[in-house]
């Protein structure tokens, strides 16, 4: 089966990342100078011209032509309607003098065509909008341009005919008539096939990433165990298997909440900073005054660029490493399915969870973790399957999960309407149905058995439970209690760096790749469950 990878390689010289970075803020700023256009286009005659072929027709050189005279009478319309429009006149003529600056009309090709495809994204939201509101949060809204000067992300996509393969690099060609040229070398003994290639900027660090095809070979899927995992923020992790020789197994988030929270209050150092001196500037008449604060203001918005940079490449170097040593230890200890609770990534969608709890959830990417858990493990052949989360944590092990879903649901549905005395008598029955209380932070009570679990463990178990719509899947008692009472802990150092991957897997070698094979495991994690 073939497959599309993507391998980011990390533009590094001083000299190679200002060429790089000038030629996508040239193309960034083209961008935005379309955009307006178009929305100015939109203002005075009621449509948006979001024809590829017309858009390119007009800032190229010499006559627009086409087969189709539907075409040329709308390219002629749309020509005569900008040229009557003083504002518009000045758009399209510096739209002429950025392509020529930016050298290379295959990109541009690419710019105006993702600009094409975010103002039909735009009108096909609008009509749904338009259909059921309900689906959304607010009215959807046009695409708008972007401050060069605050831009922290922007992309471009290179066809074939702006790079060329060369034995262990690839050559780029960034700017046609200057000669303008990036020789990006390729890892060791990458012998695949480059399809495409998409240059990168992101705070102040550039990528290319080279996307290539890849076969991978068939895997036998003789896997007999599904596993949960509830996703958080003290407990990042927590996995439960019904193997009963894998132990329930805990990887703290409470580093990487660490680092998120330096990461934020350096941030609003630097903000606070950039907007004392933005203030300053703009109360400034002396000149001498004025560009001793420019230079000040712009060293600090490179800072801020490099802050975010920094924290992007740590988050996603740690997300690697624990989902690669995740899925290695599930397909080691011969699991078939894998269910993910996607509540976490919902809880940034709108929901109000305190001033902490909020800048917490939002500033990590559980939805990159789970997209890097997903395809490691459907290579070696585990299914992963996202189920939604709610009650999960809050209903005993013991319970119908089913019963409380579908009356968290009549609970919510009348919480809608207002009707105060219906929500008391649901509230009543939702209590009822859990059989369960949260007695403090990460325990929950039976209250028909008197037994204490850990909460994260009881909701990744009401995960898998919901995944294969089943009400018991451990028969074992004994070893049910164990695996949601007793988890093995690890920090996130000792998980990523203290615990080999060869320790994990009985040491065999070469189970860390991406590809590698995983036949036996032999850990602490394993043991006879029922006699401890």
């Amino acid at each position: 089966m073939l497959i599309n990878r993507v391998l980011t390689i990390r533009i590094s010289g001083k000299e190679r990342k200002e060429k790089v970075k000038n030629l996508l803020l040239d193309l960034a700023h083209f961008k935005n100078l379309l955009i307006l256009l178009l929305r100015r286009y939109k203002e005075l005659y009621g449509y948006y011209p979001t024809d590829q072929s017309i858009l390119y027709g007009l800032i190229k050189e010499g006559e627009y032509s086409s087969k189709k005279e539907e075409k040329l009478k709308s390219f002629r319309e749309v020509k005569e309607n900008i040229l009557k429009d003083e504002e518009l006149k000045r758009f399209l003529n510096a739209l002429k003098e950025q392509k020529k600056k930016t050298d290379n009309n295959y990109i541009l090709q690419q710019v105006i065509r993702d600009v094409v495809k975010s103002f039909k994204s735009y009108r096909k939201a609008y009509k749904e909008y338009l259909k059921n509101p309900k689906k959304f949060k607010g009215t959807p809204r046009p695409p708008k341009p972007k401050k060069l000067k605050y831009l922290m992300n922007f992309s471009v996509e290179l066809n074939v005919n702006t790079f060329e393969r060369l034995e262990d690099s690839i050559l780029i060609k960034l700017r046609i008539n200057n000669k303008e040229f990036l020789k990006v070398k390729l890892p060791k003994e990458f012998t695949f096939e480059v399809k495409s290639l998409r240059l990168k900027l992101f705070g102040t660090d550039v990528y290319a990433d080279v996307v290539y095809k890849v076969e991978l070979p068939e895997v036998e899927k003789t896997g007999k165990h599904v596993a949960g995992i509830d996703l958080g923020l003290n407990n990042l992790i927590t996995l439960l298997s019904t193997n009963k020789d894998l132990k329930s197994l805990i990887v703290s988030g409470k580093e990487i909440k660490a680092f998120n929270q330096w990461f934020n209050k350096e941030k609003s150092k630097l903000q606070s900073e950039i907007d004392t001196l933005t203030n300053k500037l703009s109360q400034t008449e002396d000149r001498e005054k004025a560009e001793n604060i420019k230079k000040t203001l712009a060293e600090k918005l490179i800072k801020l660029k490099e802050l975010s940079s920094y924290r992007k490449r740590k988050i996603d170097n740690d997300f690697h490493k624990i989902s690669r040593k995740v899925v290695d230890v599930l397909k080691a200890t011969d699991h078939k399915k894998l269910y993910i609770g996607k509540g976490a990534t919902e809880s940034k969608d709108g929901v109000n969870l305190g001033k902490k709890n909020n800048q917490h959830f939002v500033s990590i990417p559980f939805r990159r973790l789970i997209e890097l858990i997903k395809y490691k493990a459907e290579e070696l052949g585990i299914k992963v399957f996202e189920i939604e989360e709610p009650f999960t944590s809050k209903t005993s092990p013991f319970a119908d999960i089913f019963e409380v879903r579908e009356a968290g649901k009549e609970y919510l549905k009348a919480k809608e309407k207002g009707n105060r005395e219906l929500l008391k008598e649901l509230l009543v029955k939702l209590k009822g149905l859990t059989q369960a209380v949260r007695r403090c932070r990460g325990v929950l009570k039976d209250k028909v058995l008197d037994k204490i679990f850990n909460a994260d463990c009881v909701g990744a178990y009401n995960i898998v439970r919901v995944g294969e719509s089943s009400l018991r899947l451990i028969e074992d008692l004994k070893l049910l209690f164990v695996k949601l009472c007793n988890p093995i802990k690890f920090k996130l150092t000792d998980f990523l760096y203290k615990v080999s991957c060869e320790s994990l897997c009985g040491g065999i070698a070469g189970s860390s790749s991406l590809l590698g094979r995983v036949e036996s495991f032999d850990y602490q994690l394993c043991g006879n469950l029922t006699t401890s």
